[in-house]
């Protein structure tokens, strides 16, 4: 089921190369990418899994909000990186090509998250 729903996402937002799922230790647990992937998903998921988790317990330490990171989103010159914490410490990773409309790839991404969150 949640394969589907990647696959619909990205094969429905031109903007994005790639979704993945996964775990607290950056393990990919479902994985979909577009014909025109330019980027290893997987290598840039596992990458940044430790520095989110890391900005979620500073957060959290500062605040005193538990679940405080939500949403994180990373530009480079080229991409936008969207990272969605899920249920059970799994973040949700996709990755787009940069647009000055990066808002309407955002809501497009947000608005699957209750069938990703109730599919896992």
């Amino acid at each position: 089921m949640s394969e589907n729903i990647l696959k619909q996402l990205v094969e429905e937002v031109p903007e994005l190369e790639s979704a993945l799922i996964i775990d607290e230790d950056g393990i990919v647990v479902y994985r979909y990418d577009s014909e025109d992937a330019s980027v290893d998903a997987e290598d840039l998921s596992t990458q940044l899994v430790n520095p989110i988790r890391t900005c979620d317990e500073t957060i959290r330490d500062l605040t005193g909000e538990k679940d405080s990171l939500e949403e994180t989103i990373i530009f480079s010159r080229h991409y936008a990186i969207f990272i969605y914490k899920l249920v059970n410490d799994t973040f949700l990773v996709a990755i787009a090509k940069r647009t000055p409309l990066y808002g309407k790839t955002r809501f497009k991404i947000r608005s699957r998250l209750p069938k990703l969150i109730k599919a896992l």
